[in-house]
């Protein structure tokens, strides 16, 4: 999940600078938690690190098919569905008493609804009339990725609409589970941390998500068509869907701005709400930052132990990354280092004396050659 550059005291700019410190997950207490610094990274930098490690492991020639992928795909769909359908049913008429599920069944558990605090004491009262406006009004059209990604699971896997959405019915891991329980929760009691979900999860698609999608595509196009709806039968008789509508969709965005225009007019709705927070809102949105970056390191571990990812290549991937990093980093070390040292040469008194003077001279033959009149 990238950052995007933000003024530090801004709540997105808070959110970041909590993504840098860290509390152990076991820690659970009624105060406030205490930021303690990481020496070694930061939360946000240990994710990135888990992910882009993983990410050549899904593709040519470590894997024959986009199985591995579409399961990791499928742990965080969970994520997006759940606090997005939170938001939609928030954001519904206040006449609407019965939430709008994602899913298709109501015959099975759904896990959006389930687990909720029955006890009415506990019960909340529900967000403010300012709180709701705002929360309705903070995404711009295009910015939400459920269809996207229900698109794309369907395109991956084979699986109708129908049957998708039983099979997002059942969690594919307990950790995944927990932590949409977790979001249910939260925001159930403090509605306002939907913008804590928004920036980590939108922000990470503009940014570090256009990455990956770059990445994904050096599959090719044969790659990504295995194993899903368009891998054979009378559906190759038609003409395929790109890629970027169904299959990759979740990482691409409606128009000719590629996102630009919906990440600009987001940023700017939440730099607008600056002053609608109160300090305590504005407290539990930046802790809630903490929480997601915790959480999906945690559906990252939870997905290696599923697909027993082999520890020697995750290794040598990160090996391969790090030479990439350091070559390139003296690479930029040494454009630096040269443009400093030919701007020094021509600052010394030495140099800048005989260039001014060769300069005399040129101007001098020009002048005698051509006339004073036809320079002056």
């Amino acid at each position: 999940m990238a950052k995007d550059p933000v003024p530090a005291t801004s709540l997105p700019g808070e959110i970041n600078t909590a993504s840098r410190y860290a509390q152990p997950h076991t820690q659970r207490s009624s105060s406030p938690p205490i930021l303690t610094p990481q020496p070694s990274r930061s939360l946000h930098t240990n994710l990135n690190r888990l992910i882009t490690s993983r990410l050549p492991l899904c593709l040519p020639p470590h894997t024959s098919s986009p199985h591995l992928y579409t399961t990791g795909l499928l742990h965080f769909a969970h994520v997006y569905l759940t606090f997005e359908s939170l938001w939609h049913d928030l954001t519904l008429s206040t006449h609407q008493s019965t939430p709008t599920s994602p899913l298709l069944s109501f015959l099975l558990v759904d896990p959006w609804d389930a687990d909720t605090d029955s006890d009415p004491e506990n019960a909340s009262p529900g967000p403010s009339p300012r709180m709701l406006a705002f929360l309705a009004s903070l995404r711009p059209t295009g910015l939400a990725r459920s269809s996207r990604l229900r698109k794309d699971l369907e395109t991956l896997t084979g699986l109708s609409s129908t049957d998708l959405a039983v099979s997002l019915c059942q969690f594919p891991g307990a950790k995944v589970q927990e932590y949409c329980a977790h979001i249910r929760k939260v925001v159930g009691k403090k509605p306002h941390v939907l913008v804590a979900y928004a920036w980590c999860y939108y922000m990470a698609v503009f940014s570090g998500g256009r990455w990956i999608r770059g990445e994904l595509r050096r599959g090719g196009e044969e790659f990504w068509r295995k194993g899903g709806a368009q891998s054979g039968g009378e559906t190759e008789k038609e003409e395929a869907v790109s890629l970027n509508e169904a299959g990759l969709s979740f990482l691409c965005f409606p128009g000719l701005e590629d996102g630009e225009d919906i990440k600009a007019e987001f940023k700017s709705r939440l730099a607008a709400a600056e002053e609608l927070f109160t300090p305590q809102e504005r407290e539990d949105v930046v802790q809630e930052s903490q929480e997601i970056f915790r959480y999906s390191v945690g559906l990252v571990e939870e997905l290696d132990e599923l697909l027993a990812t082999n520890a020697e290549k995750v290794a040598a991937v990160e090996a391969a990354q790090q030479a990439r990093e350091t070559a390139r980093r003296k690479d930029a070390q040494a454009i630096s280092s040269s443009g400093l040292l030919h701007s020094r040469w021509l600052q010394s008194p030495e140099v800048s004396t005989v260039v001014l003077s060769l300069g005399c001279v040129a101007w001098l033959a020009v002048y005698l050659f051509m006339g004073s009149d036809r320079i002056l």
